[in-house]
């Protein structure tokens, strides 16, 4: 179901201070037929979101000056973001996440280290309006 053809015209923006995070995402994404924009913090992904509307927005929560949290609050004003599905992925889950996740209107979590394969899915059920918590998380729910 990771067929490219369904995918050519599918953005994906990627936040992430994580040099290496950043390009794993965006190469496998890629590889998968999506186009993929970068930002490696919170202001470049807000100023992006001035002239581009990707369909899905994965966000780092750890970011300098800015967290995921924030962001997320933030670009829920911008007009066209309104909906735009963003799945938060981290290393640092607790078990606030998930409320915080929520709270900012974030409709996933994806703990560190990505499993790409858990990833995509959450993705394409997120572009299909289906959105589910995350099942692998270090604490007990």
């Amino acid at each position: 179901m990771t067929g490219s053809d369904l995918n050519t015209n599918k953005t994906v923006l990627v936040v992430d201070d994580d040099e290496s995070v950043l390009s794993f995402l965006a190469f496998s994404l890629k590889n998968d037929g999506f186009s993929v924009l970068e930002a490696r913090d919170a202001e470049r992904g807000l100023k992006l979101l001035k002239t581009q509307k990707p369909d899905i927005i994965l966000l780092d929560i750890m970011l300098p000056k800015m967290d995921g949290f924030k962001m997320c609050k933030t670009l829920r004003q911008i007009p066209g973001m309104v909906t735009t599905p963003v799945l938060f992925i981290t290393a640092y889950a607790d078990p606030t996440s998930l409320d915080k996740t929520q709270a900012a209107g974030a409709q996933g979590l994806i703990e560190k280290p990505i499993m790409y394969s858990e990833l995509l899915v959450q993705l394409l059920d997120a572009l299909e309006g289906r959105f589910a918590l995350p099942t692998r998380l270090r604490f007990a729910a």
